[in-house]
């Protein structure tokens, strides 16, 4: 069987396309459940590595997801759009990593410059990321939430509201408390 391709246009690809998956997954397609992996995993990632800040825990967290995704397809109930559905699963299992160890480290990232004139130019830029990175993971976790949401994974604040259970006014002012917060603890950055 050949799954339809949801193109580059949509962030999510073709809602009815993806209903279609959805259904023929519930009935237990594998292919049709790879094609919605295939769909979400990039950004689930980055959602989870900016959550979690270590690249084996985001993966873990993202395969965890998928997993129980795969088993409670059964009881999704179609209320929410699958990514929304899917998105919040990763959130959670991001939380529970949290509470599970308090430990956090900043991301690990590419830190090179283009073309850099000096190594102070170099040595400087990796210091700002690194205080970016720290100062992201240092937020409360709801802030940080609604922050990577919002800001990295590119959802709305309607959007980020319903995957958080809260409202978009909420979600709104969430962001605003990250971002307010970040900037208080990058001023030394300016």
């Amino acid at each position: 069987m050949t799954l339809p391709d949801t193109g580059d246009g949509d962030r999510d690809g073709d809602d009815a396309v993806q209903q279609g998956w959805v259904q023929m997954a519930r009935t237990g397609d594998e292919e049709a459940f790879a094609a919605l992996v295939r769909t979400h995993q990039d950004r689930l990632y980055a959602i989870a590595l900016r959550l979690t800040g270590q690249p084996q825990d985001a993966q873990d967290v993202v395969q965890e997801a998928f997993l129980k995704a795969w088993q409670g397809l059964p009881s999704f109930r179609g209320d929410a759009r699958f990514s929304t559905w899917l998105t919040r699963i990763v959130i959670n299992r991001c939380h529970n990593l949290r509470r599970g160890s308090r430990l956090v480290e900043p991301l690990p990232g590419d830190h090179n410059a283009p073309t850099v004139p000096s190594a102070a130019t170099v040595a400087l830029a990796n210091q700002r990321w690194e205080a970016t990175e720290a100062a992201v993971l240092a937020l409360p976790f709801d802030q940080r939430t609604a922050l990577v949401l919002y800001t990295f994974a590119g959802y709305t604040h309607a959007e980020t509201g319903r995957i958080l259970g809260i409202t978009e006014a909420a979600a709104k002012v969430r962001v605003h408390r990250a971002r307010k917060a970040l900037m208080v603890r990058m001023q030394d950055w300016r």
